[in-house]
This record gives C-alpha cells, structure tokens and sequence, in this order.
C-alpha cells in the first residue's frame, strides 16, 4: 500500500512540476515570439528548459529551478520505483516526498491563479464570476492534494 501511495504522491509532484514549467513557459512566451522559440529551440531538452532563450527571457535563477527540478523529480523516481518497496527505507521517502509536496506545492498555489487566468483567457471564458470560481477551484484542489498526502502517508500509512 505504501508503495502504490508515494507512486500517486509522486505522480500529484510532477504534477506540481508542469503547473511550474507553464510559469516558466509563460515567462518565455512574453520575451519572445513563438516563430523565435520554434527555431531557437530544436531538440527536446531545449523545450524542457528553454537553454538557447533564457537570456533573452531573463529567466535568471528560474532556469537553474527548472533544471534542478527535473533532474531531482526523475532521480527520486527512479529511486522510488527501484527501492520503494524496500521497508527500511519507507521514512527515508516518505520524508522526501513530503518535502518535494511541501515544497513544490507551495509554489503551484501561489501561483495557480495566475495560471487560472492564462487558461480562461485562452479558452474565452471572460466572465469575471467564472474566473474567480475557477481561481478558487484551482487553489483549493491543491490544497487538498496535499492535505490528502500528508493526512495518508503520516496518520494512516506510518
């Protein structure tokens, strides 16, 4: 059981992870064209972190964040999904994926409706009432994804 739920508590920070990468994303399609970024930015790491346009995007300490993000998410992926089962090390990823919850969450709220706006507005949804319920929807949901792991993997799993 426990190592189906840090599987799903996982899946909830990769999640947390592209909410991130749309910020980013976002940051960059404001500096530049997306005819620009189509030529600039040819093989797949490029898109992930967007190396040849960061200057001209003022990325900044974004650019290093994306990067140490991903590389962090796939190596305790990878860890999980080879180790995950072994007992002894159960608080040792269940203090890890607590944080990276904790962490990156943390982030995907503050900055969820900022991205509920982006979303609304690319799909014409102009009503201010309808924006507003979906910022409200949007920030609590997440909220709830972490109360829901932290309440799973500290009072019902340990």
């Amino acid at each position: 059981m426990f190592y189906f739920g840090e599987i799903a508590a996982l899946t909830v920070c990769w999640l947390f992870y592209c909410e991130i990468y749309w910020i980013i994303e976002r940051r960059v399609l404001r500096a530049c064209s997306r005819q620009y970024i189509n030529k600039r930015c040819k093989k797949f790491t490029d898109r992930l972190f967007f190396t040849p346009v960061s200057g001209k995007a003022r990325l900044g300490i974004r650019y290093y964040i994306n990067r140490l993000l991903v590389y962090v998410l796939t190596c305790f992926t990878a860890f999980h999904l080879l180790l995950g089962w072994n007992e002894s090390l159960e608080g040792i990823i269940r203090a890890l994926t607590t944080l990276l919850i904790i962490s990156m969450g943390a982030v995907a709220v503050s900055k969820s409706s900022s991205a509920t706006e982006y979303i609304c507005a690319n799909n014409n949804i102009l009503s201010k009432r309808n924006i507003f319920l979906f910022k409200i929807l949007s920030v609590v949901s997440e909220l709830i994804l972490i109360a829901v792991y932290l309440y799973f993997a500290w009072a019902y799993i340990g």
